[in-house]
């Protein structure tokens, strides 16, 4: 195995991993908090209290993970002129990365609001770039994967997550504003499952195919 075969493959199960341990953390933290109601509650909300450390520790790694997963998914689709995907990656890494130390405020606090503190309001900017990043990230890379032969396994269920994040975003803005307030973070953990879910499958593949020469 070449080198650069090896860190696209290293990069692939970077993203599966990232996969892996940002959901794994906040579901067993959702089952193991028995007063945490996580229907109506964010998963940042975790980063509060005496055990925060594990939530916010799990931003940083997840972002470092996927930025490594960009570099991997460059290597392997940046010949073919594709560099809107990985920058859509790239800039999602950071965001998760930075939404560990800049930690966001309890709900029911407003991002804009004069209870809102800087890193809660940067928190809250950072999530914004993120879950809009997340459904452009699935749709760039379904436009790609329909043109491979090798990838159009997978473009069905790109659309098909990117689908499913943009209705979960609907849904989530409306539970924000009042009706369903008691689903938001029933919705916000539909987004976050079905784009790392999305995540997972595209590092499997990458990691399992011999990478572009």
């Amino acid at each position: 195995m070449t080198g650069a075969v090896y860190k696209v493959r290293q990069a692939a199960w970077a993203g599966a991993a990232a996969s892996v341990l940002f959901v794994s953390v906040f579901v067993l933290e959702d089952v193991l908090s028995p007063r945490f109601n996580w229907l109506a509650t964010a998963v940042s909300e975790h980063s509060f209290g005496p055990h925060g450390w594990i939530q916010i520790s799990t931003f940083v790694v997840t972002g470092l993970l996927l930025l490594e997963f960009e570099r991997g998914v460059a290597r392997q689709f940046g010949r073919d002129g594709v560099k809107l995907g990985p920058r859509f990656l790239a800039i999602l890494g950071w965001c998760i990365l930075l939404s560990g130390p800049f930690v966001a405020d309890p709900a029911p606090v407003a991002v804009y609001s004069r209870e809102a503190t800087w890193h809660g309001i940067v928190h809250g900017i950072l999530g914004a770039i993120a879950f809009t990043l997340m459904p452009a990230s699935c749709f760039v890379f379904y436009r790609r994967f329909q043109k491979d032969a090798q990838w159009r396994p997978l473009a069905t269920w790109t659309l098909a997550a990117c689908v499913v994040i943009v209705a979960a975003i609907v849904l989530l803005k409306i539970a924000q504003v009042g009706p369903l307030h008691g689903l938001a973070g029933l919705f916000q953990r539909m987004i976050l499952v079905t784009f790392f879910g999305w995540t997972f499958a595209f590092g499997a593949r990458l990691g399992r195919r011999r990478p572009a020469a």
